[in-house]
């Protein structure tokens, strides 16, 4: 049922979705996020459940995390561990007031919104096996991720309206830290650590190769499947839904570069680890929505290694 909403606060979250003014009187509809839909949900936890078991029997020895030289098969669930403590110690943590709560006030616009993301991110993994050059990955998740999502949706929000709003809860910047550094730093180093290369680049190359990723993956990744799809798939099928969908496909992203076996196999242990990554990092943004905390957790998570590394090379 539609409701008239409460009137744009500081606690709706900036950027492509933020409540535009509107004037005194002026009725607008919003219907509040549906409920997940069991049939659904239990297929997408059905799926996780089957790529994780998979690839368990698949590598009983272990998971080799990169083709990189230097890194060692890991037990599964050693690597799996860290995102399970940080959806834990996420969803353990307070909120100080309020709710993270996502309402839709233009269904047909969010829907086709939502399709339209959801065809950039099949269209880079597709497109990911036939690119000429290593940098031609980085220039094309720039574009799919960042430039063609942020500018379509500013301007369709400018023109039309934007399709959502989103609210989110108060809450002390050191509180989001906890899941975060569980997430970034435990699977970087530790017993739950994917591993480390033998050899690196030259420095220069490291800095700059280091830095496209951060942008790129940390900032570009997060954005598209947290920050535009996931909230989205939110409003229209359900919370949990939402998260998992979203996580899926942001998996499913990575089984043409992480993997070197037959294509089911690599898409199914890509959902088995980077999914159940994205389902912590979809859990952190749902808890509070702040993409500054998942932007920190990704980076973490791609470049403390690199991080270590340099600060052994400077010292």
């Amino acid at each position: 049922m539609a409701e008239a909403p409460p009137a744009c606060s500081a606690h709706d979250v900036p950027m492509i979705d933020s409540c535009p003014p509107r004037a005194a009187g002026t009725p607008q509809s919003v219907t509040r996020a549906r409920a997940d839909r069991p049939v659904i949900l239990g297929t997408l936890i059905g799926l996780f459940a089957l790529a994780i078991a998979v690839t368990m029997l698949r590598n009983p020895q272990g998971v080799v995390v990169s083709a990189d030289p230097g890194y060692a098969p890991v037990a599964l669930p050693l690597l799996l561990a860290p995102a399970a403590f940080a959806i834990v110690v996420t969803l353990l943590l307070p909120t100080e007031r309020g709710g993270s709560t996502v309402a839709v006030r233009r269904r047909r616009s969010a829907l086709g919104e939502a399709w339209g993301l959801i065809a950039l991110a099949l269209g880079f993994t597709l497109l990911v096996p036939v690119l000429p050059l290593p940098e031609d990955y980085i220039l094309l998740k720039a574009a799919l991720f960042l430039v063609v999502p942020v500018v379509v949706l500013g301007v369709l929000g400018r023109r039309r309206g934007h399709s959502l709003r989103i609210e989110r809860s108060q809450v002390a910047p050191w509180i989001m830290l906890g899941p975060v550094l569980v997430l970034g730093v435990l699977s970087s180093v530790g017993p739950f650590a994917s591993g480390m290369p033998s050899s690196w680049p030259h420095l220069a190359v490291l800095v700059i190769a280091a830095t496209a990723t951060a942008i790129t993956a940390g900032v570009g990744e997060e954005v598209l499947y947290r920050r535009l799809l996931q909230t989205r798939l939110e409003g229209l099928t359900g919370p949990w839904t939402g998260i998992l969908a979203a996580s899926l496909l942001f998996g499913l992203m990575h089984a043409f570069s992480h993997g070197e076996g037959p294509l089911w196999a690599d898409g199914l242990q890509a959902i088995a680890l980077q999914g159940t990554t994205g389902i912590a990092l979809g859990v952190i943004w749902a808890r509070w929505r702040r993409l500054w905390a998942c932007v920190l957790a990704h980076v973490l998570l791609n470049g403390l290694v690199v991080i270590l590394h340099l600060l052994d090379v400077l010292t």
